[in-house]
């Protein structure tokens, strides 16, 4: 059985053991500027919501008596909404990185590349791995071609034919789905930690360094979630919006995440897992079902939430940076968002009953809160924009305080990014919020009766 408590014993004689070299949890400081600044920005939002909203929902729940029950009710969600935004901010605000061990106390690696119909794009992915700044001795890489029908494989074996050996090639007959692929690979590696990479993405030099410093430093983390950036952003306005978007989907939740050891999805594009845990899970992950049928997507967050309830942390760490390309057109873009939503609601379904038991040893309450609210925050939405219709439909005068919030909350989460990227692109978030309000609803409902379908579903 996996240990459950954090304070177990590391492992013996081992590069993964800090004993030789302790790390503290804390790195420097964030930007001053960045900070003031969202300090500042918070500090007006929070004016803005009091004079605006939240004085009249106070006041609606002193007059709860004379007030109809559907508005005590939406005034309560709304309360509940801004304290949930506010209390992950400041949670992503006070996030600090790990720093990265020293050269002699890095463990040995095997980056795991699955790829299908990649094309050459397989080789950027190969290639920034190799090109690393780790020791070369301690780092290899395996590269799974899940049966594509394009010039992949060619791709894959040139790379491995010049690698002296550091690059293994393997070659599935048909395509099964990148669960089968990534299992391939962790059946094959022999690192101490073995580092995901998504075929389609780039790492930077430093990135397997300090990906690997969590596990390194706290023996009862198995998984580490790297920062997720877009290769392609300057494509077009589509890109760009999404590029603004990622830093609030893979930076500013899962650093608030990381505070409980319980990132709910370490991204394939970049996570390092501890080997020995994946090992002790992987013919569950790997032979899992939902409603009959095998689980071929989504296989990131359910890896990720076998460990997780099997008493490990997962954490993040924002200084181990890969770029990877997103889509250029509503269509791809519309694929990839039903992908991954089918495979949050699998995942959050498949943990309800694992939260009514002592599935780990602390910091229980955040990710029992975050699984339960990712899974009910959708219908619970709709449910609010219906009675916030009528609401307005009463009183119409409150149409602009309710817009003001809106866009006052997607500027502050759209601020956030100024702490790793330094311009006027944080707008687009702005742009992407709008977007998401009027364009993307649909996601969810289509999502939750399509769970079924396991295609790759990008290409």
């Amino acid at each position: 059985m996996p240990p459950t408590n954090p304070s177990r014993s590391a492992p013996p004689a081992s590069a993964l053991s800090s004993a030789d070299q302790p790390i503290s949890l804390r790195s420097r400081p964030t930007d001053t500027l960045s900070r003031g600044l969202l300090t500042a920005v918070i500090a007006i939002v929070a004016a803005l919501l009091v004079h605006r909203s939240v004085a009249p929902v106070v006041r609606d729940l002193l007059a709860w008596r004379s007030a109809p029950a559907w508005v005590w009710l939406l005034d309560v969600c709304g309360l509940c909404a801004i304290g949930y935004f506010l209390s992950t901010l400041w949670l992503a605000l006070r996030y600090r990185a790990v720093p990265a061990p020293a050269f002699h106390a890095l463990p040995s690696v095997s980056v795991v590349v699955p790829a299908y119909n990649e094309g050459a794009m397989v080789r950027v992915a190969i290639r920034s791995a190799l090109e690393s700044r780790y020791p070369s001795d301690r780092l290899s890489v395996i590269a799974v071609d899940d049966g594509s029908t394009d010039d992949t494989w060619e791709h894959i074996a040139a790379m491995a034919a010049s690698s002296n050996g550091r690059v293994t090639a393997v070659r599935l007959p048909l395509n099964g789905g990148k669960r089968e692929a990534l299992r391939a690979g962790f059946l094959r590696a022999q690192g101490e930690v073995i580092v995901t990479v998504d075929s389609d993405s780039r790492l930077e030099a430093n990135a397997l360094r300090h990906a690997v410093a969590p596990l390194v430093a706290d023996p009862s983390v198995a998984a580490v979630a790297g920062k997720v950036l877009v290769l392609n952003r300057r494509a077009n306005m589509l890109s760009r919006m999404l590029a603004a978007r990622f830093f609030v989907t893979f930076d500013l939740t899962r650093a608030a995440q990381s505070h409980f050891g319980s990132v709910l999805c370490c991204p394939g594009a970049l996570t390092a897992y501890r080997r020995s845990a994946v090992l002790e899970v992987l013919d569950r992950w790997s032979a899992q079902t939902f409603l009959g049928s095998p689980c071929t997507i989504g296989e990131d967050r359910a890896l990720t939430t076998w460990l997780l309830r099997s008493g490990y942390r997962a954490v993040y760490q924002g200084s181990a940076v890969v770029h990877t390309l997103v889509p250029t057109t509503l269509r791809d873009l519309a694929r990839m968002l039903v992908r991954w939503e089918r495979g949050n609601v699998r995942e959050s379904i498949v943990m309800l009953p694992v939260l009514l038991t002592p599935w780990r040893a602390q910091n229980r309450w955040w990710p029992t809160f975050e699984i339960v609210f990712d899974l009910v925050q959708y219908p619970l939405g709709y449910l609010g924009l219906a009675m916030l219709t009528a609401r307005l439909a009463q009183h119409p005068g409150g149409l602009g305080a309710v817009l003001a919030c809106l866009l006052v909350g997607a500027l502050v989460q759209s601020l956030y990014c100024l702490r790793s990227d330094r311009g006027t692109d944080f707008l687009y978030g702005l742009g992407y919020a709008c977007f998401a309000l009027v364009g993307l609803q649909w996601i969810f409902p289509y999502s939750c009766v399509t769970l079924h379908n396991g295609r790759w579903l990008t290409r």
